[in-house]
């Protein structure tokens, strides 16, 4: 019988009609192993943290996170947890999940070891396996892919322009050098198109990514609200993005998308012509 590597209490913040809320859960940690991949699962547990009857686990009320679909794994930023703990976000190449417990760090450590020491150690072995390079070289820990960089998870918002489009659920979400390109998450098909120049605002406020889709765009006019925990990042691709075109460059320096937050304009600031007949996008105040 498989030994969880961790066992505890964790809280998953959980969004509905646009309000956040906390569910109590009960998470465990199982390394990789003949009996199974290592993975997380969670399932709901009563006020005093007790299990709920194995009859009610053998009802699929256990839920399974494989490890080997996680994408990145970090602590969060300032959050309204509750009482006596800390957030972090784990992501999935399917969902980004915003946790918090009062053992963050630990819970952050056992899951990068799971989820990425079997990857390490695949490299480390096919090295062996072939002749050392004249010149000694390490690996770069700070090295992201363009895609890394610019496509994001999201979690779709409930506002009238995602309900008249049909959008629930979640998402991919790309700062393309063109255009925002909303993706299944499975196919990674495009399915929504926003080109820059017809976009009239957008901004961030934690985890949140937010725009104003101008009438001239694919979708119609409205405004678009995602949860994500890398809005942060996210607004600085698109805000890269964005110079790059009206700079008339390819592709944004990656480099930008590591610059601190933008400072946000002044109140009142109005849409400026940016192209013939276009809507010039422009960083709107943090959401509140």
């Amino acid at each position: 019988m498989e030994r969880p590597v961790k066992d505890g209490i964790l809280y998953v913040q959980h969004c509905r009609f646009g309000k956040r809320f906390w569910r109590k859960m009960r998470a465990q940690l199982f390394a990789a192993s003949p009996s199974g991949v290592a993975r997380m699962e969670k399932f709901d547990v009563r006020d005093d943290g007790t299990a709920l009857e194995q009859t009610s686990l053998r009802r699929c009320a256990r839920r399974v996170i494989r490890l080997s679909d996680c994408v990145s794994v970090g602590p969060a930023g300032t959050e309204s947890c509750p009482k006596a703990t800390a957030a972090f976000y784990l992501t999935t190449t399917e969902k980004s999940y915003l946790l918090a417990s009062e053992q963050r760090d630990e819970w952050i450590t056992q899951l990068c070891q799971l989820a990425f020491q079997g990857a390490k150690e695949t490299t480390q072995s096919s090295s062996r396996t072939q002749p050392s390079p004249a010149v000694p070289m390490e690996e770069n820990s700070l090295y992201s892919s363009w895609q890394d960089l610019t496509e994001f998870p999201v979690l779709v918002v409930r506002t009238d322009a995602a309900t008249r489009c049909g959008l629930h659920g979640h998402y991919l979400l790309s700062a393309l050098p063109q255009s925002l390109t909303l993706k299944d998450p499975q196919s990674r098909q495009p399915l929504l198109t926003w080109p820059y120049p017809f976009l009239r605002k957008f901004g961030q406020d934690q985890t949140v990514f937010s725009f104003e889709a101008g009438r001239r765009s694919d979708s119609g006019e409205g405004t678009f609200t995602f949860s994500t925990p890398r809005a942060p990042e996210l607004c600085r691709a698109v805000s890269a993005a964005i110079a790059c075109q009206q700079q008339g460059k390819d592709a944004p320096d990656p480099r930008l998308f590591c610059a601190p937050d933008p400072q946000p304009p002044a109140q009142g600031l109005k849409p400026q012509p940016w192209g013939p007949g276009a809507e010039e996008p422009q960083p709107s105040p943090p959401l509140g």
